[in-house]
């Protein structure tokens, strides 16, 4: 990712990052975040959408709890105004750069942007995440993106997760993408089926 060097870090705004430039990708540092400010408001925001039909991000209660253990922050403007549209964020991992979620205003534009820099980074060696449901749907069936399919491996990736390996998904979709497994989520009731999509060192 290529950092945007340019900011006062006393300077709440999001524009002091993004310069008024619009669909365009740049570094939040973490120290920006977990204060009373416009970023850390408008990306709490952004999560909160996002992940209202499972109760929300389990880490992210209020705009406070920002970044968590999260060390890689991006951020995209894409419209008129000068609020933050589009979070992608993640941590360092034993296979890289682990991307652990993604959020946005809910704008054809912005869900786009969103999709294909997910899908950037995927394709890119040390990038990579545990997806499921309509995120690994569109990467697999949109974007061709790599995935890990050895048990030994994703185990590796997973450090300390109970994992249950299945392999083959189990409805039969998504012919040549055999690396699904169950996991217990912290906050999720019962099992997610998962998948670890990109290319982790």
């Amino acid at each position: 990712m290529k950092t945007f060097k340019q900011y006062n870090i006393e300077d709440s705004s999001v524009t002091n990052i993004t310069k008024g430039n619009k669909k365009k990708w740049f570094d939040v540092p973490t120290t920006k975040l977990g204060k009373s400010d416009d970023i850390s408001q408008d990306i709490f925001d952004l999560i909160t959408k996002t992940y209202a039909s499972i109760g929300g991000y389990v880490d992210f209660k209020s705009p406070d709890d920002l970044p968590s253990d999260f060390t890689d922050w991006i951020i995209n403007d894409v419209d008129t105004d000068d609020d933050v549209d589009i979070v992608r964020f993640g941590k360092k991992g034993p296979g890289g750069n682990k991307m652990a979620g993604s959020a946005t205003d809910g704008s054809p534009t912005a869900k786009k942007i969103m999709l294909n820099k997910t899908a950037k980074l995927l394709n890119t060696k040390g990038n990579y995440g545990e997806m499921s449901d309509a995120m690994a749907h569109v990467m697999i069936t949109k974007h061709s993106v790599p995935f890990v399919g050895d048990e030994n491996k994703v185990r590796k990736l997973l450090p300390g997760k109970d994992i249950e390996w299945v392999g083959k998904h189990p409805d039969g979709k998504y012919s040549g993408y055999d690396g699904w497994y169950y996991r217990k989520l912290t906050g999720v009731a019962g099992r997610k089926l998962k998948i670890i999509l990109g290319s982790p060192r």
